[in-house]
């Protein structure tokens, strides 16, 4: 499949210029189509359709996006939800430390914030340097007290794209648990959690992954299933005392109160998912569309076209805030539009009055006006923000 055939499957792309996936995607017809299925089958058959089979095709097709396994993927509501399983599961104690880097989105940071509060411990902070995130300030603040280290992979604002593989083997090196939210970078940018040595992975549907519903998935690796333990649990985070759970309920001797034993799998980290809730269908829908077109070609993609909304914004003597230097980029590219963040704004809602759809984001005063370029977007979408953006430089 090539990308004009992708973009046909996106007919968003073609009624305005949609350069905001890091925000929230448009979505495909086939993942529609598959949420449309749900509910029909719903409409006749409310049990056979919650029977789970859509679910654990999104498992599969994550596990495949990532190069996990299926029992490694927990479909979760939100990426902050699963973040915050994760701050949950891993113990803490006073005088004992977390690494994270002040580039941060704040459901990365708050969950170990609060809990260093509650228990006494640090969060030591990587401030960033020019945008930058180096992995060796990273291990340089790691010590035998280090209980986590939790950061993005790619960074919200700016779209730079650390260095986690060697951040996580480091981490490996010292036993420390490495938490990775990847929000902004899969769907776009490869990533194989076994060759960065993640511990844990969050991820949410509506960004880059093009889902149409609030679903999306996290990794837990097999050390981190035996070593952590969630607090927040419900019946499918255990194995169930007889068969699968219908047959469990159907016992006269079934006891709520006997002790259950969590499941081996990242399934003990699953919270508030029923598992044949209607996102799955739309999850698997959407994460098929990236295995079938394959993460490099789309990263390729998506890299050549923000190199062209750098150049572009370069040539009107803009500032680009986003490192080009090509083992950092992702699917983001951020200028400022001029000497106030002000102007930024006023750019972007110019921008949004003639169909063209950007973001402003702003974070330890690294930012501006960013934009996403994806694997439905092409060179012409690109030509028509710079001729807009060139239209408002020559207004003003």
């Amino acid at each position: 499949m090539d990308f004009a055939d992708v973009r046909r499957l996106f007919p968003g792309a073609a009624r305005r210029v949609y350069l905001d996936a890091a925000a929230i995607s448009i979505t495909s017809t086939r993942a529609a189509e598959a949420i449309s299925g749900f509910l029909e089958r719903v409409g006749w058959d409310p049990s056979g359709a919650h029977h789970g089979e859509d679910a654990a095709q999104a498992r599969r097709e994550a596990a495949r996006l990532i190069g996990a396994r299926p029992e490694q993927i927990a479909l979760s509501p939100a990426t902050s939800l699963a973040l915050n399983v994760a701050a949950d599961a891993v113990p803490l104690r006073r005088h004992e430390n977390v690494v994270t880097c002040d580039l941060e989105f704040m459901s990365v940071v708050v969950p170990w914030l609060e809990k260093c509060r509650d228990v006494g411990a640090e969060l030591r902070v990587v401030r960033h340097q020019a945008g930058r995130i180096a992995a060796d300030a990273v291990a340089d603040l790691l010590d035998e007290r280090t209980r986590a280290v939790v950061l993005s992979s790619v960074q919200w604002t700016n779209g730079y794209r650390l260095d986690i593989r060697q951040i996580g083997r480091e981490c490996r090196r010292r036993g420390i648990p490495f938490v990775v939210d990847a929000i902004q970078h899969l769907g776009v940018v490869p990533l194989d959690v076994e060759d960065c040595a993640i511990d844990y992975l969050a991820c949410g549907g509506h960004k880059w992954l093009a889902s149409p519903t609030a679903l999306g998935f996290a990794f837990a690796s097999d050390r981190f299933v035996e070593r952590f333990r969630p607090s927040l649990t419900y019946a499918p985070t255990a194995e169930p005392p007889a068969g699968d759970w219908r047959e469990s309920w159907t016992d006269p001797a079934y006891d709520p109160i006997q002790t259950y034993a969590l499941r081996p799998t990242a399934a003990r980290f699953e919270v508030g998912v029923h598992h044949g809730a209607v996102g799955g269908a739309g999850l698997a829908a959407a994460l098929a569309i990236f295995n079938e077109v394959g993460s490099a070609r789309i990263a390729a993609h998506a890299m050549a076209l923000g190199d062209r909304v750098a150049a572009g914004a370069r040539a009107l003597d803009l500032e680009v805030v986003t490192p080009l230097e090509r083992d950092h980029r992702s699917g983001l590219t951020v200028f400022r539009a001029g000497a106030s963040p002000k102007d930024d704004l006023v750019l972007r809602d110019y921008l949004l009055a003639r169909d063209v759809v950007v973001s402003v984001r702003f974070t330890s005063g690294v930012g501006g006006v960013r934009v996403s370029t994806h694997l439905y977007n092409d060179e012409s979408d690109v030509d028509r923000l710079l001729e807009t953006v060139h239209a408002w430089l020559r207004s003003r």
